[in-house]
């Protein structure tokens, strides 16, 4: 430090009285939980802070804490520097938790099928345990849980609380209002402008299974047909309207369609789609050449599987339509001004003699009106991976698909349709009693056939009330597969089961409609056969039934006893003997 005077000397450090001071959070808590210290001391250079409760002491006052056990606790803090030392305590009273009172919360409690609602414990007492009932069969042991209501319905909600002290419950009734989600209106048209008389293709694209279409061409013209065509016969702006409507409420949604005098169209500056395919129909594998001949474009896009991805930009280009089905073809042509487009429609049709491959391109076969609920899952296809397809949303009887990619794809589509009835892609019913009918589609262009995948495994669930309240045989649950024009069994295996389903993987050489079929057991009863009754000997009934095969082909003899006699003696004797004989059908 140097000498008084020395250009190295500096003056020493002065400090001042210190002064412990510090609040806390809460003065009286349960037993394990927290409280926060925040240090307002002065002048301190070290800090010591004792809990109270046998824990190592704290070098900071500004720390947080846990009281585990009960009791009164003395918090003491002291502070010092080279001058003075202070201190301060504050007491802290720690009590057991007391029983717990249940409650909870939620972020909606109305809404359209499938809901997710996100449940939220506010129960008092410090619960260490939860069980909730969400009305729909489900239960939870999570606190604060997300639930998925899959079906419409009112659904009463229950929450069990526990502690070391105790438990409690409540239960909200009615507490969930899940809706029928009414349908989305939603409609394409093959071009939106062009000289009169102008034809227009409208298809309808509406969601939610409607069950009537109200059209309103604008013209003063109207139509109740799913998909129309109408003709425009006069220039003009004209607002076309569609209504959709089902049991669970109506939609609308509107589109212009501009119609031009032929000197008009170099005017508007928007460009004119038009293109031409070298075939519109053939048998799979159908290979078909798209041109451009589109007008004021300066660049064009092509989707030609109806899939809302483009499939080529060229003018000139080669498609190949793998699988059986009717697919929309599409040009969009673009530039400065705008866009225009052109659709036309490609029937690919099914040789003899070979099932479907798997998957539609450009949509699903299956007519909307048949289809109570899908479910999408998209993975990338890379050659040589084992692929898996899930479906967490648990809205079809599929929980999952996979199979052994041997060619990629890419990023691909998988949906499974739930349908209301029988598939109309099959003509004939399946044997056995129907659990559900379903359509898996796999990819695009007819992806999924036995030359891209191999290996392939449906698992899917099947409830157990059904199997219940049917009489089903567990082990005769089999996936029925729909190919070379009739049902096929596939290997059916049972994976596992909870609470509330059964679950099944079964083996399939491809994708396409499926449905889940399963055998009654009944129980019949029988009388016994009039030889094991006249045999008249004592053995027991368990006896009797394994000689029954043997008397079952002696021929009858004829009786020269008393006819009457013998037959009150067969009456008795059928009237108190049954054998019960367990078949399948």
């Amino acid at each position: 430090m140097g000498e008084l005077g020395d250009p190295s000397w500096v003056r020493p450090a002065r400090f001042s009285s210190v002064t412990a001071r510090f609040t806390v959070s809460a003065e009286s808590i349960l037993a394990g939980e927290s409280v926060t210290f925040t240090d307002y001391s002065v002048n301190q250079t070290i800090e010591q802070l004792d809990f109270g409760d046998g824990s190592p002491v704290s070098s900071t006052a500004n720390v947080t804490h846990t009281y585990t056990g009960p009791g009164t606790y003395r918090a003491n803090l002291t502070v010092s520097n080279d001058v003075s030392t202070h201190s301060m305590f504050q007491t802290i009273t720690v009590i057991l938790p007391s029983v717990p009172v249940a409650n909870f919360t939620s972020d909606v409690t109305t809404g359209y099928q499938p809901l997710n609602v996100a449940f939220k414990d506010t129960s008092l007492g410090l619960p260490v345990s939860w069980l909730w009932d969400f009305g729909d069969g489900d239960r939870s042991t999570i606190k604060n849980p997300v639930h998925t209501y899959s079906a419409a319905g009112t659904y009463p909600v229950r929450l069990n609380v526990t502690n070391e002290r105790g438990s409690d419950s409540i239960q909200k009734v009615n507490y969930i209002i899940v809706m029928p989600r009414p349908p989305s209106s939603n409609f394409t048209s093959n071009v939106t402008h062009g000289n009169a008389p102008l034809t227009v293709q409208f298809t309808d694209a509406s969601t939610g299974n409607p069950s009537s279409w109200n059209w309103n061409f604008g013209d003063g013209e109207i139509s109740d047909n799913q998909n129309p065509v109408h003709t425009y016969l006069a220039a003009g702006s004209y607002t076309v309207s569609l209504k959709v409507s089902n049991a669970n409420g109506t939609d609308s949604k509107n589109a212009v369609i501009t119609v031009l005098q032929g000197e008009d169209v170099e005017d508007n500056g928007l460009p004119i789609a038009d293109f031409t395919a070298s075939a519109t129909r053939g048998y799979a594998p159908l290979s078909i050449t798209f041109k451009d001949l589109s007008k004021e474009a300066t660049s064009i896009s092509w989707d030609i599987n109806d899939d809302g991805v483009e499939d080529s930009n060229e003018s000139c280009f080669v498609y190949k339509y793998f699988s059986p089905g009717i697919y929309t073809a599409k040009l969009t042509a673009i530039n400065e001004n705008g866009t225009d487009s052109k659709t036309i429609k490609i029937t690919v049709d099914e040789k003899s003699g070979r099932g479907g491959g798997g998957g539609s391109t450009g949509g699903s076969p299956e007519p909307a009106k048949n289809i109570k609920v899908k479910e999408l899952s998209q993975v990338f296809i890379a050659n040589g991976n084992r692929i898996t397809f899930d479906f967490p949303k648990n809205v079809t009887d599929v929980v999952s698909l996979c199979f052994n990619a041997r060619k990629t794809a890419g990023k691909t589509t998988t949906i499974v349709e739930m349908l209301k009835n029988q598939s109309t892609l099959t003509p004939e019913k399946p044997a056995g009693e129907v659990y559900n009918y379903l359509n898996i589609w796999v990819g695009n262009g007819g992806y999924a056939t036995e030359e891209n995948i191999e290996n392939a495994v449906v698992c899917f669930r099947v409830k157990k009330s059904w199997v219940e309240e049917k009489n089903i045989d567990e082990s005769s649950i089999v996936l029925n597969r729909y190919s070379e024009k009739k049902w096929n069994e596939l290997p059916t295996n049972l994976l596992r089961n909870d609470d509330r389903y059964l679950y099944y993987t079964a083996e399939t050489p491809g994708f396409s409609p499926f449905a889940i079929t399963a055998k009654k057991i009944v129980i019949e009863i029988q009388p016994e056969t009039e030889d094991s009754i006249q045999s008249g000997n004592t053995e027991s009934k368990f006896e009797k039934e394994s000689e029954k095969a043997e008397n079952k082909e002696v021929p009858q003899q004829e009786n020269s006893g008393m006819p009457g006699f013998e037959m009150i003696y067969c009456i008795i004797g059928l009237s108190g003997v049954l054998l019960c004989k367990r078949r399948q059908y």
